[in-house]
């Protein structure tokens, strides 16, 4: 799912546990999220540079990555405290959550 900014067309680049988002050549923001076994990763963190702040891009980026968890069957440990408050704005992402960790429900502060 690529998408517009100001008539221009950003595009996903999948890498090794990282999504990345590109203006062209250029280095817009990525969502990192290592593997900690087989099945199991963890988001450490979603970043978009300043001047492509405020434009939803990166709840574009936990979307994007969220889609891509389910297809691959992953579970996830969030530690990125953008990431925990898109979880907890889209409840159904939570189903890649351990129960454990779950927070449906609950109003989630950003905080693990």
């Amino acid at each position: 799912m690529d998408f517009l900014v100001n008539g221009q067309q950003l595009n996903y680049v999948n890498g090794d546990h990282r999504i990345t988002l590109m203006d062209g050549h250029k280095w817009v923001g990525e969502i990192s999220f290592p593997a900690v076994s087989a099945q199991r990763v963890v988001i450490e963190r979603t970043f978009i540079r300043p001047e492509y702040q405020g434009r939803g891009l990166g709840s574009q980026l936990v979307a994007r990555f969220v889609k891509q968890a389910e297809q691959q069957r992953l579970t996830v440990k969030l530690m990125c405290p953008f990431a925990r408050l898109q979880f907890g704005l889209h409840p159904d992402y939570q189903e890649l959550l351990l129960p454990k960790d779950r927070f449906e429900g609950r109003k989630s502060n950003g905080s693990n």
